[in-house]
């Protein structure tokens, strides 16, 4: 099979739509299109993750969520976070402009539903267990206050399309 760069197309723009078929799928509702910046912008419960094409050889679909958002960088939180990375399966966390991160990247390529069912669940499940205890330890909030009416926890699916 040719790749994108021999086709002269873009990666993106031949990986776009079966990304965009899979992330629907594992919402159990069409994706909303995608932003300004080409960004899928994902909503669950008190948590959020974007889902972005990476432009790199092999093409990359990279999901981050911003877990806790205004929070500070202090010596505790950061050994927090390293012991997460030392014994986590498949994610990354991190600090960066006083937020906590955490991040996956996925071959587009080779991309099946099977991995993005596996990536989203663990980014998804990780950020709504990690944004309230880490908000509770060292200061900040998570992305969103629960929603009326909906668990605390949802482990598997999202609950909307839009990050808003």
């Amino acid at each position: 099979m040719a790749s994108a760069r021999e086709l002269g197309r873009r990666p993106q723009e031949m990986i776009r739509p079966h990304v965009e078929r899979l992330i629907g799928e594992w919402m159990e509702e069409p994706l909303a299109g995608a932003d300004d910046d080409g960004r899928y912008l994902v909503r669950v419960n008190t948590s959020g993750f974007i889902v972005e094409i990476v432009d790199f050889e092999p093409a990359l679909v990279r999901l981050w969520s911003p877990v806790v958002v205004r929070v500070e960088k202090s010596i505790g939180l950061l050994e927090m976070l390293n012991g997460l990375n030392a014994n986590g399966l498949g994610l990354r966390i991190y600090h960066t402009d006083d937020q906590v991160i955490l991040a996956t990247e996925l071959v587009a390529e080779t991309l099946d539903a099977g991995d993005v069912h596996f990536a989203c669940h663990l980014l998804a499940s990780a950020a709504e267990r990690l944004g309230p205890e880490l908000s509770a330890l060292y200061g900040g909030e998570t992305l969103f206050t629960t929603r009326d009416g909906l668990p605390h926890h949802l482990d598997d699916r999202a609950v909307s399309s839009q990050l808003n």
